[in-house]
């Protein structure tokens, strides 16, 4: 069976499956006795086997039937589903966003942004996929999604755009009940010995933590590796390790004093979050708006969590408050 079957022929076959009766098939599928029977025939040649037992006038399935009844039942159903959702996408004024993105920004920031694009366009139809970060640059190249909001690719990705929408710093993050949580730092000579969690290794992010202190000389001491953000928060605030994150990510328990964020060293090591689509193609009227969308969700965050960013007493990082901030253009990655 090289060839794909006929729809068709699968629809007379199901529909026979469940009636158990050429004649009644017949009369539901609008056709002759004769049409059924020949249809039949030619999906068993084409299936090189008997799919169907004639016991007098009851027809019943062979073991073969059995198999592919399942089958051309799924490809049925799905079949139908296509032809919804072409018809829904046809309809007037009807338009599609498929959008990939982590699970924090998910959370965090696309439920407002989302909000305000629904207003706008109010018959946007949208579907958010939720894949790790190596899968969803693989889903764009698959034109199984438009857009991705995520980290900035890696200089040298290619085909791909990308549109900041904000950036934010890399801070040591520890619970609140850690001894330099008090201090208000995390002593260099200590930072090596300290248990830290963190992201994957292929994580973009875990790339550019690696890279950060590399460069300072130093090497984490990395004992847990989780491609989930609100794992490693958890993980953290139980006291099984230090970790090192934008301050976004854990704003939330910042303020609820469960975890503390630190400064990470000498020098701020900091990223953007945007758009990421397909280069040579300008953002059309659906992808502007989700820009602007997110940007003012981005600003309300900031407004939410002003007082919160604050710099902790005895802190040596002197622009706490304002790490993360709306990005328009390309920034370097880290700052001296």
């Amino acid at each position: 069976m090289s060839a794909p079957l006929d729809s068709r022929q699968l629809k007379a076959f199901v529909s026979l499956a469940r009636t158990g009766s050429f004649t009644a098939t017949a009369k539901e599928l609008f056709l002759t006795h004769s049409a059924i029977s020949h249809s039949m025939k030619a999906l068993e040649n084409d299936a090189g086997c008997r799919l169907l037992i004639k016991m007098g006038k009851k027809v019943t399935l062979s073991e073969a039937g059995e198999a592919l009844l399942s089958h051309a039942e799924r490809i049925l159903r799905e079949m139908t589903q296509a032809r919804g959702a072409l018809q829904h996408l046809n309809r007037w004024g009807v338009q599609r966003l498929r959008l990939a993105t982590g699970s924090s920004l998910c959370q965090e920031f696309l439920p407002r942004a989302l909000a305000t694009l629904k207003k706008e366009l109010p018959r946007l139809l949208i579907k958010i996929h939720i894949p790790g970060s190596l899968e969803m640059l693989d889903l764009l190249e698959r034109n199984q999604v438009d857009v991705l909001l995520g980290e900035a690719p890696a200089t040298g990705s290619g085909r791909v755009e990308f549109t900041p929408l904000f950036e934010d710093r890399f801070y040591i993050v520890v619970n609140s009940a850690h001894p330099w949580a008090a201090s208000g730092h995390a002593p260099r000579d200590q930072v090596t010995k300290e248990p830290c969690i963190l992201p994957a290794a292929t994580h973009p992010s875990r790339q550019l933590v690696d890279d950060h202190f590399a460069e300072e000389d130093l090497a984490l001491n990395t004992v847990l590796e989780v491609n989930s953000v609100a794992a490693i928060r958890a993980f953290v605030a139980q006291g099984l390790g230090m970790t090192v994150l934008p301050r976004w990510t854990v704003q939330r328990d910042l303020a609820a004093g469960y975890l503390v964020a630190l400064p990470i060293g000498r020098r701020h090591l900091s990223q953007q979050w945007g758009l990421v689509h397909w280069g040579g193609r300008p953002l059309d009227h659906v992808q502007s708006v989700l820009v602007k969308s997110c940007r003012a969700s981005v600003a309300a965050f900031l407004a939410n969590h002003t007082d919160e960013q604050s710099p902790r007493p005895g802190s040596t990082d002197a622009v706490t408050g304002a790490a993360l901030s709306l990005s328009g253009a390309s920034l370097p990655r880290t700052e001296g």
